[in-house]
């Protein structure tokens, strides 16, 4: 069947297309997924990244693959706008991800000297594409843990002098700002600009108060935190943005929260969540939570040359 493709337009329904296939594509990979919805919902909305705030580059930083009906299929992605990308393909489209690939090298490839993409483990035939097309794999290693919620059902809230609470309760998104900014330190220009940034992200189509955690003292300060972003489709979320005040590390309080978000998923008939890790200290973490499952993704780099 033919195929063609295209850039990303921002000004159509080309985002809520690619949402779409992506709970599509997850409901036969849910433990293999490249993306969870919550990722992509956050290339558009979190506009941390000062290249996302002009609409215009996105047509640089996504391009769509469709069939002979006009219906999506695959795309591919770059979620910092940079020489790093991903590729999504629904699986009944696999074999179009040579193809991808290709065209990725050939026309984002002119822009950078090396281009960083990754795989499932268990996706050899996309390994073996890479392979071919002359990229090596890196020591970098993204590790998924794939929890089962009902597992946290008996698990206890903090009690005093603790408080475990979501933001539809708390409502203090200010203290929430600080405990940030504490455990992720950067320089800000302009701390209007900062919290009108931090309120758009919450304008998301995927932002649920309900689903966004801290832990607090007696006095309101917030301690950790974390959120957890919704796949009603598939009956999964995964558990991000999880946090510790630079104050408070090594005492126990992100484990706190993500159990205590875990038994809250539960209630909510959420079966199944993800927590990925990206270096040793995350990955070490997540791993003493009592996961049952998990998958790595590798890295694979391609030199350009200069």
């Amino acid at each position: 069947m033919k195929t063609h493709h295209r850039p990303f337009v921002y000004e159509s329904s080309d985002f809520k297309h690619m949402c779409a296939l992506l709970v599509r594509d997850n409901a036969s990979k849910r433990e293999s997924f490249v993306w969870h919805i919550a990722r992509l919902v956050d290339w558009k909305y979190n506009l941390a990244n000062f290249k996302r705030r002009f609409p215009g580059n996105y047509a640089g930083a996504a391009h769509l693959w469709f069939n002979y009906y006009d219906e999506l299929v695959g795309f591919i992605i770059s979620e910092e706008f940079n020489e790093q990308f991903d590729i999504i393909v629904l699986e009944e489209y696999n074999h179009l991800y040579p193809e991808m690939l290709m065209w990725a090298g050939s026309e984002w490839g002119k822009q950078h000297s090396a281009l960083i993409t990754c795989a499932v483990e268990t996706h050899l035939s996309r390994i073996t594409a890479l392979e071919q097309a002359g990229y090596q794999r890196t020591g970098d290693i993204e590790m998924v843990r794939i929890f089962g919620t009902s597992l946290f059902c008996d698990h206890p809230y903090p009690a005093a002098p603790f408080s475990f609470q979501s933001l539809a309760e708390n409502k203090n998104y200010n203290n929430q700002t600080l405990l940030r900014q504490s455990a992720w330190p950067h320089h800000t220009i302009d701390q209007q600009a900062d919290d009108a940034i931090r309120a758009y992200t919450r304008t998301s189509p995927i932002y649920d108060a309900r689903f966004d955690f801290v832990l607090t003292d007696n006095s309101g300060s917030h301690l950790s935190g974390c959120e957890a972003f919704i796949d009603w489709v598939n009956n999964t979320a995964e558990i991000e943005r999880v946090c510790t005040h630079a104050e408070h590390r090594n005492k126990g309080y992100s484990q706190m929260v993500l159990r205590s978000c875990l038994r809250v998923l539960h209630e909510n008939h959420i079966a199944t969540a993800y927590i990925t890790g990206w270096d040793d200290k995350t990955t070490h973490l997540y791993g003493k939570l009592g996961h049952v499952n998990e998958f790595a993704r590798f890295f694979y780099k391609l030199n350009l040359g200069e």
